[in-house]
């Protein structure tokens, strides 16, 4: 594992300049690295403070900043010129801080301005300089702001590293190559506008450096964090174009919206094209930035419970798990099955930092998890979902579900979660399979459930003596209720949804399980179209399948609603639901009050009201 390439961004949001070597030091980055920022007008910007970036032009609201020059004068590259001075000397003084940069801009026809950042009169002619070529988004004045830190997305400034590998997995998805079109056959690893691009890992490899201190070169770094990719990747750094949405490939691909890490600088000093990479040992856990992204877990067991049911333990190594937990949630497993590929299964149980998943062994991914040897690493995901306890259940709620769609139910109604049911007064379990395929589900679920303070009433239907439920029984058995969720095949999903319907129930929730091969637009495409309201504009409209989430069903009519990732894990979108319910194609990762909507996700289930 060694070091490929170095970059830096010398300001925020525009294109790279590319090093052979570099300083790096503590609390700043590499030297020259986001040493400024160019706000564009939304937000008056204190001076000499950091920001987020919503206050600066960034290249995904910016695409034209792609084809600009950026350049850092010669005494403020990389390291000193002299040789490396020993351990017990006193610390030079570019060590205790990044010192002034200048920096020259060019713009795509060939003008330039330059400015110092420690000099206030040049920053301003350069920031009129960039107002002249670059259009506002606000009234307020602009300027090129400065921070001791640097214009880092993150307060805590540091290093990021870029696996080209994993680029290179991603590219080779199905979805990847649809996207890459036939003119072209990978994607370049600078659309991740990362610093240093490693060489000698296996696609996602670098998710494994979570929590470790890693050296490179005269640099050690914390490994704290994956990296969540927002649309400036659409932008190819080479041609300029918007060519490939990188973040909705990611999505669709991986089952997740992460490519790269992020390492927290321990101690100053220079890094080198070339120089080897070496873990040294685990990070201060304070260091880590605890979140359901990507992780390794560690296979503990297995066993199978019936039929072609298998129960898979996992440990959570960096212990994450406990600090989400909640019942109804569910893990999604992360495979490389010769490119990448993903399943979401429900969280049947959690002991400490230990998971358990119910996996019916059908179809490869299946297949593959429930083979898996203890002692064996596999990447997953989250806890994710929104159909949890605290959604799900109030009054008379009932669970209905067929076949495998049984577990959501167990998740539900896992055993640490049976005595904090909200305001619930009955629980309804339906359950519908053939031949009893999930019996040892259907009994743990009956065990769980008897073993509340809330009275249960159970039944299962047996197909193949019995046969499918019909629309009227289905109305029966949801008559009364306050509360309805359904897991099962598309066609079980949708009668139950009309006998919801019918019924009158108030909310009714849906637990779908997307996967490549039944992924978004497949699952959005099997929707009924169904009426919107936004109360605030006193508008209407009705939503059809073809338009996708309801996101883009709003920006197709002119409508404003705030987003970022687009991918469900920022949860910038979210929007008050007023009435109706929702479905999640693809579970998002962020987390939201109950009575909100994540609308780059979700499309309606039934007639809606948006507080928009």
């Amino acid at each position: 594992m060694r070091v490929a390439n170095l970059f830096r961004f010398p300001v925020k949001g525009f294109p790279a300049e590319e090093l052979t070597e570099a300083r790096v030091v503590k609390d700043r980055g590499i030297r020259g690295d986001r040493v400024a920022a160019f706000t564009n007008g939304s937000l008056d910007v204190p001076d000499d403070a950091w920001h987020s970036y919503s206050a600066f032009t960034v290249l995904k609201n910016e695409t034209e900043l792609q084809k600009w020059r950026v350049a850092v004068s010669p005494a403020e590259a990389a390291g000193p010129e002299t040789a490396p001075e020993s351990p017990d000397a006193a610390p030079r003084r570019d060590d205790a801080a990044s010192g002034s940069a200048t920096v020259t801009l060019t713009d795509p026809a060939g003008e330039s301005t330059t400015f110092t950042t420690d000099d206030g009169e040049e920053r301003a002619a350069s920031a009129e300089f960039l107002s002249e070529r670059i259009s506002p988004q606000g009234e307020f004045p602009r300027a090129l702001a400065v921070a001791e830190q640097g214009m880092f997305d993150s307060q805590k400034s540091g290093v990021s590293l870029i696996n080209p590998a994993t680029v290179a997995a991603i590219a080779d998805t199905e979805e990847g190559r649809a996207a890459l079109g036939a003119d072209a056959d990978e994607l370049d690893p600078l659309r991740f506008r990362g610093n240093v691009l490693v060489d000698g890992l296996e696609p996602f490899e670098e998710f494994a450096l979570i929590g470790t201190v890693i050296r490179l070169g005269g640099v050690r770094l914390a490994i704290r964090s994956t990296i969540e990719r927002c649309p400036a990747t659409t932008v190819n750094p080479r041609t300029t174009a918007v060519d490939v949405n990188v973040p909705q490939v990611l999505n669709a691909a991986c089952g997740h919206l992460h490519c790269g890490i992020y390492g927290q600088i321990l101690e100053t000093g220079d890094i080198a094209v070339g120089d080897e990479i070496v873990v040294e040992g685990e990070a201060p856990r304070e260091l880590v930035k605890t979140a359901r992204t990507p992780r390794f877990m560690t296979v503990v067991g297995r066993r199978q419970i019936c039929n072609d049911i298998v129960e898979v333990a996992l440990r959570d190594d960096l212990g994450w798990i406990r600090e989400f937990d909640e019942p109804g949630t569910n893990l999604r497993v992360h495979l490389d099955l010769g490119a990448p590929f993903w399943r979401t299964y429900t969280i049947t149980d959690v002991d400490d930092d230990i998971v358990r998943i119910a996996v019916r062994t059908q179809g490869r991914g299946s297949r593959a998890v429930a083979e898996l040897e203890a002692g064996q690493r596999i990447l997953t995901s989250g806890p994710h979902g929104t159909m949890t306890a605290s959604r799900v259940f109030g009054g008379t709620t009932a669970l209905i579900t067929a076949g495998i769609g049984i577990t959501p139910s167990l998740g539900l109604l896992r055993s640490d979660g049976l005595e904090e049911l909200p305001d619930t007064e009955r629980i309804k379990l339906f359950h519908v399979d053939r031949d009893h395929r999930t019996a040892c589900l259907w009994n743990r679920l009956q065990e769980r459930a008897g073993g509340g303070r809330v009275p249960v009433e159970a039944h299962h239907r047996d197909t193949a003596t019995a046969g499918r439920p019909s629309h009227r029984e289905l109305v029966d058995w949801v008559a009364g209720c306050d509360n309805v969720m359904v897991c099962g095949p598309r066609d079980f999903t949708a009668a139950v949804l009309s006998a919801s319907a019918e019924a009158g129930v108030p909310a009714v929730h849906q637990e779908t399980f997307a996967s490549p091969n039944t992924g978004m637009s497949e699952i959005i495409a099997g929707c009924s179209a169904a009426e919107v309201t936004l109360e605030n504009s006193g508008t209407s409209f009705v939503w059809e399948p073809k338009e996708g989430t309801l996101l883009e069903s709003l920006e197709a009519r002119g409508f404003r609603s705030p987003s970022s990732c687009r991918g469900g894990s920022c949860g910038t979108c979210a929007v008050s639901l007023a009435a109706g319910s929702v479905l999640y194609p693809i579970e998002p990762a962020a987390r939201i009050s109950d009575d909100e909507v994540l609308v780059c996700s979700a499309v309606p289930a039934g007639p809606i009201s948006l507080d928009l």
